[in-house]
């Protein structure tokens, strides 16, 4: 199953670990994918948008839906929140791509 981790993980066998952090796709036995669901560890990578530029469209029109308690302190929105919107993981840099990009376009009036 292909799953986005939300913590960083340690993947592999005894004596060659590989860290894999937040954030990114992995592919996991599906049993093994499952029990990390279950903890919070990951979450499941869906229906995937194939061309960057959709998913980062996605991103900013899902932007435009969420309610203000959907921010964070630092005033970017949460990962989660878009996610929830388009039913599909977001890494935080995809969403700091769309939030740049969603700001330019405040701020020059588009």
């Amino acid at each position: 199953m292909r799953v986005t981790t939300l913590t960083t993980l340690r993947t592999g066998k005894p004596g060659s670990f590989e860290a894999v952090a937040p954030g990114e796709t992995i592919v996991l036995p599906d049993t093994e994918a499952q029990s990390l669901i279950t903890r919070g560890l990951v979450i499941a990578k869906h229906e995937v948008i194939d061309q960057d530029n959709d998913l980062i469209d996605a991103i900013l029109d899902a932007i435009d839906d969420l309610p203000q308690e959907a921010y964070g302190k630092d005033g970017k929105p949460s990962v989660r929140s878009i996610e929830e919107i388009i039913s599909q993981s977001v890494t935080a840099a995809d969403r700091d791509r769309a939030w740049e990009t969603y700001q330019s376009l405040v701020h020059d009036g588009h």
